[in-house]
Order: structure tokens, then C-alpha cells, then sequence
């Protein structure tokens, strides 16, 4: 009876053995779910924070763009004038170069006699309208460049004398009753000019001389005027006549 019993019983026991095989599985394929699943919630946690740190390292790598800069000011030369360059630059015209120039439009002549006297002569149609004492634009161009020559350091010594000449041509205006009082206000029209542009007043005069002293004679031998003739003799003389210094 006892040997049937213990027979029985080792039975039970080996029906049992697979329920613990079968429930050590369950709960390590239980075991694995959670870690599986634990694993994977942490991956998705966690990967918006690696995508961002990502996205700022590649932002990091990427290159800039060379942003356009603003040219760079030019910087200021200071230019080493040479002051009597300058000044020789600013000078007007010689006194020979101003003839060669109006020489070329048949209005003037220059006449030197030894070292003392030297004579501009030009036609009175590059500063004056017929029959006027008043300066044109164009005559105070030409003026103004010899008042430069005038005022140089060679001329100090010299006389300034301004004649005014007309041709035989009668005039009878209320300015002008005749051509000495038109060719004596031309003169001193001339010498104000010459006292605006700084040359000191002792060393300047004015004459007029009418038609008295013709380059060339005004009419033909029948008494007929000669207007190319005419021409020549209205006129201004600037005279330099050097000042002998006495001792």
C-alpha cells in the first residue's frame, strides 16, 4: 500500500514540473516586453532632443555667408602743393603771347624800342563798340592779363601811359562831342580798370589824342574815306617807358 501510494505521488509531482517550466517563460518573455517597451519609450523621448542637437551641429558646420562690406573710404592724400608752381600756373598771359594771340585776329602790334620803351598796340574793336567808352567783356579778358604783366617785379620801374585814338570819322553825341572827348575817355576807361586790378595810380596816365596821330592816312586823294584804314587808326596804346632812378 505505501509503495503505491509514494508512487502516486512522485506522479503528481512530475505532472506539475511543466507548469513551472511554462511560468518562468511567461515571465521572462513578460520581463523582456517591459524592457522592450521601456526602451522603446525612452528612444522617442529622446529623440527630438538628439535631432535638435543634430540640426545645431550641422547649422554649426555650415558655412557662412560673406556678408558684403561696405567699401573702405579712400583715404585723404593730403597733395604737396608746390605754391610757386601754383602761382605760375595762375599767371596770365606775357605780354608777347597776348599780341601772338590778337595778331592772329589782325587787332594788335608790339613794338619794343631799346630797353626802354615798349609800346601794346591794339585796335579799339576788341574793348569798345563804335562810338562807346565803355569796356567789353571781351576787352577786360585781354586787360586783365596785362595788368598780371604790369604788376610783375621787371615793370616796378616802369611808366603806364594809356592813349586812346580814333579815326577822322566826325562824332557829335552828348557823351561825346567829338573824338577827343571819345578818345580820352576811352583811355581813362581803360586806366580805371588797370587801378581795379591793384596797379598803384602814380604809375598810370591817360591821353587822348582824337585822330591826330593816324597809323595810316584815313581817305584816298579824292577825300573818300578808307574804312581798312580807319580801322587801323582807332586804336589803344599801352606805353611802358622805364623811369630812370636818380641817385
Amino acid at each position: 500500500m505505501m509503495y503505491r501510494r509514494q508512487m502516486k505521488r512522485k506522479k503528481v509531482n512530475h505532472a506539475d514540473d511543466w507548469l513551472m517550466t511554462y511560468a518562468d517563460t511567461i515571465t521572462l518573455l513578460l520581463c523582456f516586453f517591459v524592457l522592450f517597451t521601456a526602451a522603446s519609450i525612452c528612444q522617442k523621448k529622446n529623440t527630438p532632443k538628439v535631432d535638435k542637437v543634430r540640426k545645431v551641429v550641422m547649422r554649426a558646420q555650415e558655412p557662412k555667408p560673406i556678408e558684403a562690406q561696405p567699401p573702405l573710404p579712400e583715404p585723404k592724400v593730403e597733395a604737396d602743393v608746390d605754391k610757386t608752381a601754383e602761382q605760375q600756373v595762375q599767371l596770365p598771359a606775357s605780354l608777347p603771347e597776348i599780341v601772338d594771340n590778337l595778331k592772329s585776329q589782325g587787332a594788335a602790334n608790339f613794338e619794343q624800342k631799346g630797353d626802354r620803351i615798349t609800346s601794346l598796340e591794339m585796335s579799339s574793336a576788341a574793348f569798345f563798340d563804335s562810338g562807346s567808352a565803355t569796356l567789353s567783356p571781351a576787352g577786360k579778358a585781354i586787360l586783365h592779363d596785362v595788368a598780371g604783366n604790369l604788376k610783375a617785379e621787371k615793370f616796378n620801374d616802369y611808366q603806364v601811359t594809356i592813349e586812346g585814338h580814333t579815326d577822322d570819322a566826325p562824332i557829335n553825341t552828348s557823351l561825346f562831342p567829338s573824338n577827343w572827348e571819345l578818345s580820352t575817355a576811352r583811355a581813362a576807361a581803360v586806366v580805371r580798370f588797370f587801378l581795379d586790378e591793384g596797379i598803384p595810380a602814380q604809375k598810370l596816365r591817360a591821353a587822348g589824342y582824337a585822330d591826330t596821330f593816324p597809323k595810316a592816312s584815313n581817305r584816298d586823294a579824292n577825300g573818300r574815306a578808307i574804312p581798312e584804314n580807319q580801322a587801323q587808326n582807332r586804336r589803344v596804346v599801352i606805353k611802358l617807358e622805364k623811369i630812370e632812378k636818380t641817385s
